[in-house]
Formats: structure tokens, C-alpha cells, sequence
């Protein structure tokens, strides 16, 4: 049957199935398909730009929206690198009919809500304030808290560029209607805080946190903060815990769970603790302010006046923390060890050798690493790992990191060929003697690979071969290095092999490299590669070179299930 022979309504369902890029080619395909979404039945409801070659301010001279923009209810546009205000305005005017807009990691801030946000949003995602200064401008402060009162958002995401002032967008909201969804992610948790001269410190100056909101959630990653006043989350701690039923949950190396009575059934951690020693649970209606801060963070807190914690809410809420934490499988009696009451679609096994063989069933998200968690001893696997190319419980793979082990020659062309839904490579090698194993398997299987994200993390990474490997699997889109330590004091790299792969990889929307180096070093190592992805028209193209451990990457969470990114 012909699409144009369907009825409107039904061409218009299987429009809204298919991904942004396809619905353009789609549209663009035929004067007959323009004119067939032409009537008022063509209501689009979800348009992503975000994380991809569409992923320009470019994309929105494309017929769909010019002809289309007045359907879209939804548009992310989250990390698209060339948006400025200035280049927005002209075509946000056109979506008059918008429901929810996703502005992060863009080069626009909650200053500029008023000229990009049209009045029929009540979902709104946006950066911050762009520097402190701006949190202390009442004048554009009370401007902007006047549109959230008078927009009365359900949901709002802030993205929070100093860790210091994240209680800042707390304080901002007070006055402000209820928020039913209140996501604040904190961004950028590395910075020293010994010179506090500029900011206003919450021990001189009290103050409690109005719970305008149905549910909160912080979000902050890698904080690694030194100063005194880091031991408290100061927003956090500004919260009335009378009104309140909490989460809280903290990952470095082990994991600590804080959380309220109400929640203590659904984490059974309990029953394995006297077995191992990597995770802390402990319940109290408040929480506690004695600890440092350290790693990764997410607190959740839910409004006991709005909000019914009944089967329903438990339910979505088992849900909602159904990746947060593997399940844990130790290979040696093949016990599994679950930190949440609830189904898992993210295996770590443990001491992973033949574990296709051992297990019936293996989820579409694995991490296999080299030792064992049993009776809390660590047990480091020596052995070289394979796999059964003719495995059936692992053809559903989609997600695969890999901590440590050692891989036989032959490891990667049966990964390719068992999983040809993989997408998602995430390696880790410890020591550089090993990565030469890794890298002769992966240039022997590579074109085997239908994959979209690669991650390595290692040591003194020799860039020309890794990206003379990755030139050749032309679906890569989102590739992470990230070199933690450079035992030679060389600074110098030879580009050529990335340049190459730049061009190789149509699909490419983030490189971003983590380098052990001076800065000098790293600028010679960044420059050609933007000038590549210039000289190519390549706007969409994220392309970061930074210090290691020290740069925030919007992308990266691609590279593990969990908010939380645990890594074994």
C-alpha cells in the first residue's frame, strides 16, 4: 500500500514514530508528502535535534519546521553548539504552539528566557546564570523569577555552572508557583574554593528553602571539593526535612545511600553487607551533614503535601531507579546481588570468565570487570577472556564496558559477530602493557562494529593508533579518550590519524579527549581538529580537548546506564 493512501491520521502515527533525521528526509522526499501533512491533522509531538548531525541552528530552516513548526509540541535542542539567542529568535516565533522546550548546555542562559521562550511552554530546560556575578543582579533576577510566575512551569530543569551557588536556583524559585518536576544539574564541581571573598557564604546569612516544588532532584557529578563549606550541599541542607521524603545516594568507590523511612523496603542492600564492603546504607527521616562530599551525587526529595506514596508512585519510582545500580553477579556461585528490590537491565559480573555460557540470560547493558565481590574479598581474574561466537544469551547487547581484564586476540570479532545490536563500547585499561592487546584485537574485528559511542580510558594512549582503528567504523557518532595519566612528559601528538577520522565518520556529533597534558599541549592538539570540522561545515560537531578529569561533557552519559555513572 501507498503511505498516501493511508488516512491522514494514521500516516500522521507513523510520521511521529520515526526518528528527527528520518522525518525530514521523509517530508522533504515529495511535494505529494508536503501536501499530504499539509491539513491540520499533523500534530508532532517530539522533534530532537540534540546529539546529532542535525544538531545546528542550521537544521531549523528545513522545511518540516518552516512548514511545520505551529504542530511541534516538543523540541529539544539540548547541546547544540552553534544556538545563540540571537540566531533562535527568528524561528522560535514560529512555534506557537510548544509545550516543552530543552535548552542546555547551549549558549543561551535563563537571562534570555524572556526572548526565546514562547508563552505556551510549561516545560522548560535551561542553563543558569552564566557567572556569579549574575546570581547577585537583583534587577535581572526579579525580571526573570516574574516570567516564572507568570509562565507557571510544571517541569524545570536549571543547569548549574558553579557548585557554589547551587542553592542559588533554589532561592531563585522562592515566591514562585509550585513545581511539579524540579531537575537542578551541577556541572561543573571542580573548582577551588579557598578564595570565598565573592561569594556569600549560608553561616552568616540562615536562611530555610521554601518547598515550592512536588519533586526535586540534584544531580552533581565528579565533586571533588576541597574547602570546608563543601561538606554540607548548602541548597540541600536549607530544606525544611519535616515536609520531605528523601534519597540520597553518593559514589566514588563505594556507594552510600541515605534515605528516608518510607523508602528502606526497596533497598535490600542490607542482606549483603556483612559479604561486602562496597556499599553503606543508613535511614533517617533527616539527612546527615557530617560527611564530605566526594564523587558522584544524586539527592531526590518528594513534597509529603502533594504527593501520594501509594502503589502507583512506588511502582514509577522502582522504575525511575531501575539503572541507578547493576545487578551484581559473581560468577564463582553465580549469586546476584541487587542494591534496589526490583528488575534490572544492567549486569556487572564479576570474575566474568565463560560467563555466556554459565548465565541463561544476559540484559542488553553489561560491565564485566576483574575481580569478585564475594565475602568482600577482591579476587583479580589473570586468565584472558573470549567468547562463544554462537552465543545466544548475549545477542541482545547493546552496552558493554569492559574494567581491566584481559581479552584474548580473537575477543572483539566474536563480540562484533555475536552482538550485532551493540552500540556502546566502554573500555578501561589499567595498565599500558594490556592496551596493546586491546587495540591489536580491535583493528582485527573493527569493521565488524555497527558502533555508535566508544569510551577508553588508559594510560599514556598512543592517539595515532586508536584513531587509525576508529577511522574505520564510519557509524561511530560520539567518541570519549580519556588519558588519566602520560608517563613521558611528551606533549606532542601527531593529529594526522585524528583529522582522518574526523572526515571518515560522517555521523560524528562529539569528540571530546581528556588529556594528560600541559596547556600548550593541548591547544596544538585541539586547533587542527576544529579547523577540520570548520573547513568541513561541520556546526553540529562538539569537539573538546581538556585536562584530565577536568571537563564536563554533556555526551557522556551514553557511556553508562546510571545517572550515578558507576563504573564496577
Amino acid at each position: 500500500m501507498n503511505f498516501l493512501d493511508l488516512p491522514v491520521e494514521v500516516g500522521v502515527i507513523i510520521f511521529n514514530y520515526l526518528d528527527t533525521k528520518t522525518k525530514i528526509d521523509v517530508y522533504n522526499s515529495s511535494v505529494h508528502i508536503r501536501e499530504y501533512f499539509a491539513s491540520g491533522w499533523c500534530h508532532l509531538k517530539n522533534v530532537i535535534l540534540s546529539r546529532s548531525t542535525l544538531a545546528t541552528v542550521k537544521t531549523l530552516n528545513d522545511k518540516l519546521f518552516v512548514n511545520l513548526a505551529e504542530h511541534i509540541s516538543c523540541l529539544n535542542l539540548s547541546g547544540v553548539q552553534d544556538l545563540t539567542v540571537q540566531n533562535l529568535k527568528p524561528h522560535i516565533s514560529r512555534f506557537v504552539n510548544l509545550k516543552s522546550l530543552d535548552l542546555t548546555f547551549t549558549n543561551i542562559y535563563l537571562s534570555d528566557i524572556g526572548e526565546v521562550c514562547p508563552k505556551t511552554v510549561r516545560n522548560i530546560g535551561i542553563n543558569f546564570f552564566k557567572c556569579p556575578s549574575s546570581y547577585k543582579n537583583e534587577r535581572i533576577n526579579e525580571k526573570c523569577r516574574e516570567i516564572f510566575k507568570e509562565r507557571q512551569f510544571k517541569a524545570i530543569h536549571f543547569v548549574i555552572f558553579e557548585f557554589i551557588v547551587s542553592a542559588s536556583p533554589l532561592k531563585f524559585l522562592n515566591g514562585v508557583p509550585l513545581v511539579q518536576d524540579l531537575k537542578l544539574t551541577v556541572s561543573d564541581n571542580y573548582k577551588d574554593f579557598f578564595d570565598l571573598s565573592h561569594h556569600e557564604t549560608s553561616y552568616s546569612n540562615p536562611y530555610e528553602i521554601e518547598t515550592n516544588f512536588s519533586k526535586l532532584t540534584y544531580l552533581f557529578r565528579d565533586c571533588a571539593v576541597t574547602h570546608k563549606m563543601s561538606a554540607q550541599l548548602d541548597g540541600i541542607s536549607r530544606l525544611n526535612f519535616n515536609q520531605l521524603e528523601y534519597i540520597f545516594v553518593m559514589y566514588l568507590e563505594k556507594i552510600a545511600i541515605y534515605v528516608s523511612p518510607i523508602f528502606s523496603s526497596i533497598f535490600p542492600i542490607q542482606n549483603y553487607m556483612n559479604h561486602c564492603n562496597d556499599f553503606k546504607l543508613e535511614i533517617s527521616s533527616y539527612l546527615p551533614q557530617n560527611f564530605m562530599l566526594d564523587g558522584n551525587i544524586i539527592f531526590k526529595a518528594w513534597n509529603k503535601a502533594t504527593t501520594t506514596f501509594d502503589d502507583v508512585f512506588f511502582k514509577k519510582l522502582m522504575l525511575e531507579l531501575k539503572d541507578y545500580f547493576p545487578t551484581y553477579i559473581c560468577m564463582h556461585n553465580q549469586t546476584k546481588m541487587q542494591i534496589v528490590k526490583g528488575p534490572s537491565n544492567w549486569y556487572c559480573i564479576d570474575s566474568c570468565e565463560n560467563f555466556e555460557k554459565k548465565l541463561d540470560y544476559v540484559p542488553e547493558m553489561v560491565t564485566l570487570t576483574d575481580f569478585c565481590r564475594r565475602d568482600g574479598v577482591v579476587m583479580r581474574c589473570r586468565r584472558p577472556i573470549s567468547l562463544c561466537k554462537e552465543s545466544k544469551t548475549i545477542r541482545h547487547l547493546t552496552f558493554l564496558r569492559i574494567n581491566n581484564i584481559p581479552l584474548r586476540k580473537d575477543f572483539f570479532t566474536h563480540l562484533f559477530t555475536a552482538c550485532p545490536k551493540l552500540v556502546t563500547l566502554d573500555i578501561y585499561v589499567e595498565k599500558h602493557g594490556m592496551i596493546r592487546g586491546y587495540t591489536q584485537s580491535l583493528s582485527k574485528a573493527i569493521h565488524l562494529a555497527k558502533l555508535k559511542n566508544f569510551m577508553l580510558t588508559s594510560e599514556d594512549v598512543e592517539y595515532e593508533i586508536i584513531f587509525e582503528i576508529l577511522s574505520h567504523c564510519i557509524s561511530l557518532e560520539n567518541v570519549h579518550i580519556c588519558e588519566y595519566e602520560r608517563a613521558a612528559n611528551d606533549d606532542e601528538v601527531v593529529t594526522a590519524n585524528i583529522v582522518k577520522f574526523i572526515e571518515q565518520c560522517v555521523n560524528l556529533y562529539s569528540l571530546f579527549i581528556e588529556a594528560d597534558m600541559s596547556g600548550e599541549g593541548l591547544t596544538m592538539l585541539m586547533a587542527p581538529l576544529r579547523v577540520t570540522a570548520q573547513t568541513l561545515e561541520r556546526n553540529h560537531l562538539c569537539i573538546e580537548v581538556c585536562e584530565s578529569y577536568c571537563g564536563w561533557n554533556p555526551f557522556v552519559d551514553v557511556f553508562n546506564p546510571s545517572p550515578l555513572h558507576i563504573l564496577n
